[in-house]
């Protein structure tokens, strides 16, 4: 990605509603500068917008597949934020039933080259709501779209470990009832992964370069990105010990 400040457009067309997700998501096209481009939008909460921008901009930092980002104006200078219409359909159109924990679903993320890295981020930002509505897939490759709900600075503390539901981290070590993987996943060697995973984050100062890049509520933002630099701390530590959890000592009587 590059270091240039995220885009900003104005939409141009007629919308055409897709008619899926809680926040009515549209397609229209949109003008940047001297291009137009195809994009999918919704209007959101400020804060809302925030989190997709700063989601999406990190997320493509660190290669993840995430649309570009686009922060919109309508005809009446309504804010609400888009992305590039990249054309695929999400992978809830591919399977017969919602529940991720299918098999179906995981016959799907099993084989994706990037779940690893994907359910790392999911873990930093705090991602309770990935399920197959926001995972694009056209029948070979898949791409993260809506991080609104993430980060949530005011619900939690930055070293929050919890057993939340990170649905591709769950598939990703086959932990849950019902599911029996064919393969072996060596622990040790996705732990040396996520550490390198991590220094990409810690090391080069990405959450900083972020910050520069959104031209919305500094107040907000950097709240938002104070919290993910905290964060960034403890998250190796974190995954880890969702990993490998730690032995318990018993003491008998």
């Amino acid at each position: 990605m590059t270091d240039n400040m995220v885009k900003i457009g104005r939409i141009i067309s007629d919308s055409e509603p897709i008619g899926e997700g809680i926040n009515d998501s549209f397609r229209c096209v949109a003008c940047c500068g001297d291009e137009e481009y195809p994009v999918i939008a919704k209007y959101l909460k400020t804060i809302e917008i925030i989190k997709e921008l700063i989601c999406s901009i990190l997320g493509r930092t660190l290669n993840l597949p995430i649309p570009e980002p686009i922060l919109l104006l309508d005809s009446k200078d309504v804010l609400c934020f888009g992305s590039i219409d990249i054309g695929y359909p999400n992978l809830y159109h591919f399977l017969n039933s919602k529940d991720p924990f299918y098999l179906e679903f995981h016959s799907v993320i099993k084989n994706w080259d990037d779940i690893e890295s994907a359910a790392f981020f999911d873990e930093f930002i705090i991602n309770a709501d990935r399920h197959s509505g926001n995972l694009l897939f056209n029948g070979k490759n898949i791409m993260m779209i809506d991080h609104g709900l993430s980060i949530p600075s005011d619900e939690v503390n930055p070293e929050f470990s919890d057993n939340w539901n990170n649905i591709l981290f769950k598939h990703l070590l086959c932990n849950f009832v019902g599911l029996n993987c064919n393969h072996q996943l060596d622990k040790n060697e996705l732990c040396n992964r996520l550490n390198n995973w991590c220094k990409e984050i810690t090391g080069n100062a990405l959450i900083d370069k972020v910050a520069d890049k959104i031209p919305l509520d500094e107040s907000r933002k950097s709240e938002l990105l104070s919290f993910l630099k905290k964060r960034s701390k403890f998250i190796a530590n974190i995954i880890n010990n969702k990993i490998t959890p730690p032995q318990m000592d018993f003491v008998n009587d």
